[in-house]
Parts: C-alpha cells; sequence; structure tokens
C-alpha cells in the first residue's frame, strides 16, 4: 500500500466508533524473557502479567457481512474472559441522551452553517469534492466540518456494503450480550463526541477537506487496509498513517490522551484476576504511543496470535 495521508475516513474507519509509526519491536523492554510472535496471525494480542491476562483486539468499526465469522483464535480468547471493555458501552449509543449529545455536539443551532464557518475557497473545494461522489453539499449545511465528513464517509461506506453494524465491536458486543458477560466502557459516550468538537476550526476544515479527497480511492483502498488486518499485518496497517505528524492536535487529541487515559484502566485488570477482552480501534495498539509499545514498556507480556 502506497503511503499517503488517509486521516479523514481512516481515523473513522480504525479508531473512533487514528496514530504514528509502527512499535520498534527490537527496542521494547519486556518481563524476563520476551514472548513477542513476529509472524502475523490476527489483529489479536495476548498480555500477560504475573495475575492476569488481557486480550487486546484491534478493531475495525465498520466491515462488510462477507467478513465474518471471524478468526477462531478470537472467539477462543473472548471465551475465556467474564468482562470485556470497549472504547464505550455500545449500549448507551441508542439511548435518547446519546441522540441528543450527537445533535448538540455535531450539529449547528445557533444559526451557522457550513458556508458560514468554512472560508469561501474551502467551502467551493467542499461542495465540488461532494458533487462528484453525488452529493448535495446543501444536505449537510447544518452539521458542523467534522460531522459532515463522518456523514458522507458513512454513505460512501454504505454504498460498498461496509457497515457499522458489522463493525468487529458492534460483533463482539452483540457476542458478550448474548454470553451475558460484564460489559465496560472505557470512556463515555459524550467524551468521545467531545473530541470532535474540541478540535480547532482550521482542523475540522482539513479533517472535512482530506476525507472528501480519500474518497476517490476509499475502495481500493478500504480492501487493503481489511485484508491487512484479517492478516494481522501490522507494518502494513501502519503504513496508512503517513501525513498524522503534520496535525498534531488530531493525533495528540484523537489517539495518545486516549491512550493515555485507558493504560491504567487496563493495568488495573492486569493486577486482578480474571481475564479480560478489550476492543479498541486498531490504530490505538500501534506506534511508540500506542497500548502495545506502553504496556511492552512496563515490563508486561506481549504477544501477537
Amino acid at each position: 500500500m502506497t503511503r499517503t495521508r488517509w486521516i479523514g475516513w481512516l481515523g473513522l474507519f480504525m479508531s473512533l466508533g487514528l496514530l504514528l509509526s509502527p512499535p520498534q519491536w527490537s527496542s521494547l523492554t519486556w518481563a524476563e524473557e520476551p514472548s513477542v510472535s513476529l509472524t502475523p496471525k490476527n489483529f489479536l494480542w495476548k498480555v500477560e502479567s504475573p495475575l492476569n491476562t488481557v486480550y487486546l483486539l484491534g478493531s475495525i468499526h465498520v466491515l462488510q457481512q462477507k467478513n465474518y465469522p471471524l478468526a477462531p483464535a478470537i472467539y477462543n480468547a473472548f471465551n475465556q474472559c467474564g468482562t470485556i471493555m470497549f472504547e464505550v458501552d455500545l449500549g448507551e449509543l441508542s439511548s435518547p441522551m446519546a441522540q441528543l449529545q450527537l445533535l448538540t455536539k455535531g450539529v449547528y443551532v445557533t444559526g451557522d452553517t457550513l458556508k458560514t464557518v468554512l472560508a469561501p475557497e474551502r467551502y467551493e473545494k467542499a461542495k465540488n469534492l461532494m458533487a462528484e461522489r453525488g452529493h448535495n453539499i446543501e444536505n449537510f449545511h447544518r452539521m458542523k466540518p467534522w460531522m459532515a465528513a463522518t456523514a458522507v464517509t458513512a454513505l460512501e461506506l454504505q454504498k460498498m456494503g461496509f457497515e457499522g453494524e458489522y463493525g468487529v465491536d458492534r460483533h463482539m458486543f452483540e457476542k458478550a450480550q448474548e454470553s451475558k458477560v460484564d460489559i465496560v466502557g472505557l470512556e463515555t459516550v459524550e467524551y468521545q463526541l467531545g473530541l470532535f468538537e474540541n478540535l480547532p476550526l482550521h482542523v475540522q476544515e482539513y479533517f472535512l477537506l482530506q476525507s472528501l479527497e480519500d474518497l476517490t480511492h476509499i475502495e481500493t483502498r478500504i480492501q487493503e487496509m481489511v485484508k491487512a488486518w484479517e492478516g494481522g499485518q501490522v507494518q502494513a496497517l501502519e503504513s496508512l498513517l503517513a501525513g498524522m505528524e503534520e496535525y498534531p492536535e488530531l493525533y495528540q487529541s484523537l489517539v495518545v490522551t486516549r491512550n493515555q487515559k485507558w493504560l491504567p484502566q487496563i493495568e488495573q485488570r492486569l493486577q486482578k484476576r480474571g481475564p479480560v477482552f478489550v476492543v479498541v480501534g486498531a490504530l490505538h495498539l500501534l506506534g511508540e504511543e500506542g497500548l502495545l509499545a506502553a504496556l511492552a514498556r512496563k515490563g508486561y507480556r506481549v504477544e501477537q496470535m
């Protein structure tokens, strides 16, 4: 895969329901003898402490029906666990409060529109890019730039059969409900929506325009991405991250800060007994500031399954 700046829809696809360079496996500090599989298998890792085991599954938030069932190793790991943790408790997403939060954080309620908040040349560019895909920008006028990017991306993915209902996290959430295991959210819906709402306007503008430009090649690239994910090909997915360095605000807000908030919660589980299954966007596992590298630096044993 070529190294391009797939920042817009890539973030929606792999991080929120985005990362940087690959973890340098040879430089990580391990507890006693290292136990790392360098052979690509699944996008699933086992993290071990002397007391407990946590399984970390990198999620793609939208997939096609044909991508199921998932690899047996994923279900085998899940079946060992009495608790499953997600970025958010997906049960919250259908609540009236969550829908209200989406409206208040993603839509202008004071009379502003995309036409009034975007610079004229950027508005025209967004208008033309949408028209190329058969969308009328006026249908998205009341949405904030990040929300418009999300909506158009979702519509384009749906044309190809990629739906949130087939996302890995949604699939595992349904499995958890069937198995009646404990379901825990690492963060709230309100917090996750606030990540985009609090982005400066110039970052939201870039996110919108980059998302729209990415749509030209989305079908080819998304198929490559899914293939790499299914094969546990870490380096192939990390090659998609080029360009994030140019927008540190986006990277810090959507990736680094969240990883830092999640890490103590995962560590707490490693200090208790009872295996735990964790599902987060695949890109949160990668890079020097990803969860895998952070856990390895703290001395936990990490193994790709």
